[in-house]
């Protein structure tokens, strides 16, 4: 009997340490604020993100224009007072949409991207490759 009450004591603290560890995914992105950018249609042609970096807005906003250019964007319109950037992308004869927006955060910015395709509904991973290019060039 002391035994059995033992085995249950031991299997229960496992499980309570295991549970305590792993936050529920909702909560591990608790502290990004919303993204403002249009939200993603249920296809796989759209990357929407968002990531805070410790930089104010201004800087942040200088670093993403010259990200985006640097992703070889074929136009790029830029509104400074709005800190918001767009670029079109070509691939083939397909054209691509990347907005960007840096908002000031109490500690930081955050900086929202989103690209998406603007016909069909898979572009083979051409959008989640972008984004990870322009963001490689902020560390991430």
């Amino acid at each position: 009997m002391r035994l059995a009450a033992g085995w249950i004591l031991l299997l229960s603290a496992v499980f309570l340490a295991a549970c305590a560890g792993n936050p529920p995914p909702a909560q591990m992105n608790a502290a990004l604020p919303e993204n403002p950018l249009a939200a993603c249609p249920e296809t796989p042609n759209c990357v929407r993100e968002t990531h805070l970096y410790p930089d104010d807005a201004a800087t942040l906003y200088a670093r993403a224009r010259t990200a985006l250019e640097a992703a070889g964007a074929a136009e790029v319109e830029a509104f400074p007072e709005e800190y918001r950037l767009h670029a079109v992308f070509r691939v083939l004869f397909f054209k691509d949409d990347v907005d960007l927006l840096v908002t000031a955060q109490t500690a930081g910015s955050a900086l929202h991207i989103r690209s998406a395709s603007r016909v069909g509904r898979s572009d083979l991973g051409v959008n989640r490759r972008r984004v990870r290019k322009i963001l490689s060039d902020f560390g991430i």
